[in-house]
């Protein structure tokens, strides 16, 4: 088997206006940058986690199927979710115990990018 050469993976979120949408992730503790002159692309990284913008036009409101999984640090769920609520993050699902064995939480950015925080379940 050769050695591993994948370093690192960076989702790609479509998004209707760039500045919005870095604005909100800001808000949520993402460092946010565009690309050179803000040409339609843009930058996030929180922790060690990297994510990118891409403003795109062919968004359809209500019926943007992208999104994002974070696992989490056991026991951090709870906090993070609360640090997201008190900067008024949309939660479409607070943090509840789910039959995956996740503790989770589901939130939604302003172009419908669902993002999913989540923990393990401690095992029993």
């Amino acid at each position: 088997m050769p050695a591993q050469s994948i370093a690192r993976i960076a989702p790609i979120l479509p998004v209707k206006d760039l500045a919005r949408a870095m604005a909100f992730y800001r808000r949520l503790g993402f460092h946010a940058e565009p690309y050179q002159n803000g040409d339609g692309y843009g930058f996030l990284c929180r922790d060690s986690i990297e994510m990118h913008l891409s403003q795109s036009d062919m968004l359809i409101e209500g019926q943007n199927p992208c999104g994002v999984y974070f696992y989490l640090e056991q026991g951090t769920a709870a906090a993070l979710e609360a640090e997201f609520r008190a900067a008024g993050a949309p939660i479409l699902s607070p943090l509840a115990p789910r039959e995956w064995k996740m503790n989770e939480f589901v939130l939604s950015d302003p172009d419908g990018n669902l993002l999913r925080f989540g923990e393990d379940l401690p095992q029993s």
